[in-house]
């Protein structure tokens, strides 16, 4: 299947096949920068980021995320590592056990995506157990690694893989420029916290507007929505004694500007659905990993959304990692 990777050279993520949108790859973003960091500061840094306080929702890595991003991401590190061990990175002398330890030392992190254009590109906070003073003395002894000074203390910069990195006992910050520069920063949706319960990974887009509906348009789905507020997020299904090989759960949930807009936007959905599913599934695709449109079409309108207030939230059940791989590697193609 088609996996992420890092191009070391650039410090930008790319597909094998493809650019997608940085939006969508936003989505798994967390673990490719989750890895990289650790493979890279496994031996340390110079200033120790400061937690805020209070922490937001009890994270205090959604804390420090700045503001004026497109897309944020949480990501229990723990409970959904069978999803983040899915990706896989070029230039970089990493095996498996390598990828295996790193993410043994973080428990949870959180990424932010800026738009093109912007000098700061990206940046993760990750909570976790690092071993500071080892990495600090590795770091000044690597010929690809300086010690710089910027506003809010020193840290230490790899020009070749574009990476600035902070790291304290139980706290990491990567971004492409100054990781400690004093930021605005961002307070995720109202009802972000409520949604991410129970989720091993989740996040949330600002103006989703435009992605969604260019993706439906691609899909042939007639359906513009007025999102206000769009979150997605993966948790575990409950075992039911059949699911051993599709236990996890994808699910989307949009805020319209209104309960009235939400209940329209309901009765559009339902319409839609019944088209789909008149449609059906169309002809499997011949490589196995890969989903074509109709199949793709099947599963986003396989179950009636649910409705509450403004809200409505889609949930795609019964998916295996890899299958929710193709899903976010489809959805990066189809929302530009």
């Amino acid at each position: 299947m088609k996996r992420f990777s890092i191009d070391s050279g650039s410090g930008i993520f790319t597909t094998n096949h493809h650019e997608p949108s940085r939006i969508a790859r936003s989505c798994r973003l967390c673990s490719s920068w989750l890895i990289a960091l650790l493979v890279l500061v496994f031996s340390s840094c110079a200033t120790a980021p400061r937690a805020p306080a209070p922490a937001v929702d009890d994270i205090p890595e959604l804390s420090l995320l700045p503001a004026g991003g497109r897309v944020y991401l949480w990501a229990d590190t723990v409970q959904g590592r069978p999803l983040l061990e899915l990706l896989s990175f070029d230039g970089m002398s990493m095996d498996g056990r390598d990828a295996a330890m790193m993410l043994d030392r973080t428990s949870s992190a959180a990424a932010v995506l800026f738009p093109e254009g912007e000098d700061r590109r990206f940046f993760l906070a990750a909570a976790g157990r690092y071993p500071r003073h080892r990495a600090n003395f590795s770091f000044a002894f690597s010929r690809g690694w300086r010690r710089q000074r910027g506003s809010g203390g020193t840290f230490w910069y790899s020009r070749g893989n574009n990476i600035a990195v902070s790291l304290g006992a139980n706290l990491a910050l990567v971004s492409n420029i100054d990781p400690l520069e004093d930021l605005a920063r961002e307070s995720p949706p109202q009802t972000f916290a409520e949604f991410r319960r129970g989720m091993v990974l989740a996040g949330w887009v600002h103006n989703p507007s435009d992605p969604i509906n260019s993706f439906l348009e691609t899909l042939g789905l007639p359906i513009q929505l007025p999102a206000e507020d769009f979150f997605f997020g993966a948790s575990r299904a409950p075992y039911d004694g059949n699911n051993a090989d599709t236990p996890w759960e994808l699910a989307f949930r949009i805020r319209a500007p209104s309960e009235t807009h939400a209940r329209s936007l309901l009765v559009l959905f339902s319409t839609a659905r019944f088209f789909v599913m008149m449609m059906g599934a169309g002809e499997p695709s011949a490589d196995a990993d890969s989903i074509g449109l109709q199949e793709l079409a099947m599963m986003l309108f396989a179950n009636v959304p649910e409705q509450d207030g403004e809200f409505l939230t889609l949930r795609i059940n019964s998916l295996n990692e890899n299958t929710i791989a193709l899903l976010f590697d489809i959805f990066s193609v189809y929302s530009n």
